[in-house]
């Protein structure tokens, strides 16, 4: 009923859509290296590489009374983020024409209310895109000397944010303190935060991967997560060259 070439085209092009599957299957089965680090559970010992100090300082609403909190492990740096100094106001970050979208994931912001000539530092929720969206938003585009992420749920582990942003000096900090800093910054009250390392991270400033770099037990899960998402980046073209010549075939020689 058909010519022998509509069958054999029609052919290929079932197994390409099987090829597909496998392909979505092989990707969506074998985590990017950002993925595994991004998941990736630290000891006590290598956790306290990443402490982020911070000081805030604000009038309280009520009192009128200057309130300052003092230097505490407020957070953790993100893996890619520069250990340094970022401090100013700062801005909570909500996308224009929303009313609760403070994920950062927009650079849609009122820009009206970001300090011409001063430092400030970038307030967004977690969730909607991933941190290096975020990131790169705040610093990149809109000008940030820092950026604070806080989580969307309840959790004791801090997240160890992984971006591609150079230079950016990056936090992760619980629901808790997130949400009391969020609450401030909306009412209106002038709040200035200074992010920085420990004493002594202060005469190294670099970024967090170094300590990965230093550490002889990481550096092989390091590689063999690198491993893993390079695998997966083969799986993925194999599929596709594969689907590629068996339709050209089909069509070509039969």
């Amino acid at each position: 009923m058909f010519p022998e070439t509509t069958i054999s085209y029609f052919l290929g092009c079932k197994l390409c859509g099987i090829l597909a599957m496998l392909m979505v299957y092989f990707c969506s089965g074998i985590p990017t290296a950002e993925t595994l680090l991004h998941q990736k559970r630290l000891t006590a010992e290598e956790s306290s590489a990443y402490n982020a100090l911070a000081n805030i300082t604000y009038i309280d609403p009520i009192s009128q009374r200057l309130e300052s909190r003092p230097a505490s492990d407020i957070g953790k740096f993100g893996l890619h983020s520069r250990i340094g100094i970022a401090g100013g106001k700062l801005l909570h970050l909500r996308r224009r024409n929303s009313v609760m979208d403070y994920h950062g994931c927009s650079t849609d912001v009122d820009r009206s209310r970001i300090p011409q000539g001063e430092p400030w530092i970038a307030l967004v929720r977690r969730g909607r895109c991933r941190f290096r969206v975020k990131v790169r938003n705040a610093v990149t585009v809109l000008g940030a000397s820092g950026v604070v992420v806080y989580n969307n749920i309840n959790e004791r582990d801090l997240v160890l944010m992984t971006h591609s942003v150079p230079g950016a000096v990056s936090i992760f900090i619980d629901k808790l303190d997130g949400e009391f800093l969020a609450s401030l910054v909306d009412n209106g009250v002038h709040v200035t935060m200074t992010i920085y390392p420990p004493p002594r991270h202060l005469s190294q400033p670099h970024s967090i991967q170094h300590n990965f770099k230093s550490n002889k037990r990481l550096v092989p899960e390091i590689v063999e997560l690198q491993k893993s998402s390079a695998l997966s980046t083969a799986v993925n073209v194999a599929l596709v060259v594969t689907c590629t010549i068996y339709v050209t075939i089909a069509v070509l020689f039969h």
